[in-house]
Parts: C-alpha cells; sequence; structure tokens
C-alpha cells in the first residue's frame, strides 16, 4: 500500500474542516430561519410568504458566514458573479422548502410540529447539493491541487 503523501493529508484535512464548519454555518442559519418561520406563522402570515422570508433571512446569513468562514475568503473575480450563483442555487433551495412546508400542510396539517418537521426534510435534501455546488461554482479555489 502507497504511503499517502503529506500534501494529500493536508488536502484532505481541508476537506473535512470545510464540510465541517459548513455545517456549522448550516445549523446556524437554520436556526436563523425557523425563528423567523415560527414567529411569522404565530403572527399569521401565511405560509408561503413567512417560509420565503425566514429563508431569505437564513440566505444572507449563509452568504457572510460561508464567504468568511467556511471557504475562507474564496470566490469569484467579479462579486455580482458570486452573488448570483449563490442565489440562484439558493432559489433552487427555497423551492424546496417552500414545497416541503406546503405540502406537508396540505396533505398531514399545519401544527408547528410538522411544519416545522417538513422545513428540516427539505433543509436535509438539499444540504449536499449546496455545499457541492458553493464549493465547485460559488466560491472556487484558485488553482486547487485537490480537483
Amino acid at each position: 500500500m502507497p504511503a499517502v503523501s503529506e500534501e494529500r493529508l493536508k488536502v484532505n484535512a481541508r476537506r473535512t474542516r470545510q464540510a465541517i464548519v459548513f455545517g456549522t454555518v448550516s445549523v446556524v442559519t437554520t436556526i436563523v430561519d425557523f425563528a423567523f418561520f415560527n414567529v411569522f406563522v404565530e403572527l399569521g402570515m401565511s405560509l408561503l410568504l413567512a417560509n420565503t422570508i425566514a429563508y431569505s433571512a437564513g440566505i444572507a446569513a449563509s452568504y457572510l458566514l460561508n464567504k468568511h468562514w467556511t471557504f475562507e475568503g474564496g470566490g469569484r473575480d467579479k462579486i455580482h458573479h458570486e452573488i448570483g450563483l449563490f442565489v440562484l442555487i439558493n432559489v433552487g433551495g427555497l423551492w424546496v422548502n417552500n414545497f416541503g412546508v406546503l405540502l406537508a400542510a396540505r396533505t398531514i396539517n399545519d401544527s408547528a410540529l410538522v411544519l416545522n418537521l417538513a422545513k428540516l426534510a427539505a433543509g436535509a435534501a438539499t444540504w449536499v447539493f449546496k455545499y457541492v455546488t458553493f464549493k465547485k461554482w460559488v466560491y472556487p479555489e484558485v488553482n486547487s491541487s485537490e480537483d
């Protein structure tokens, strides 16, 4: 069995750290999203509007935290390309999230437990997709030796 190079170990450590930090950012932004969602629903806002605004608050926090912490300031040369890709990817996540919440409300019930479980399931369904697409297209590494 060939010896693992020191460079390969560094790449693996960087990938592991990045995935852990992305997970941590995801937990923080999910808390933001769920907090706003539950307050808005409790105030009587429609599910779709409450979820869209709450998810968007999570998206804003996600951009800042992922840009500066997960991917350590990496990204595109042109910020408008970076933000455009980030928003496009998250609009897909929002669609999945809205669909999950509305489906649960219409097929099961609209209790807080059911709605929050639906949001959680939808978020989990998009988590890996978002990590991979953020890493590859939104915050690509320049001259990466790991690809």
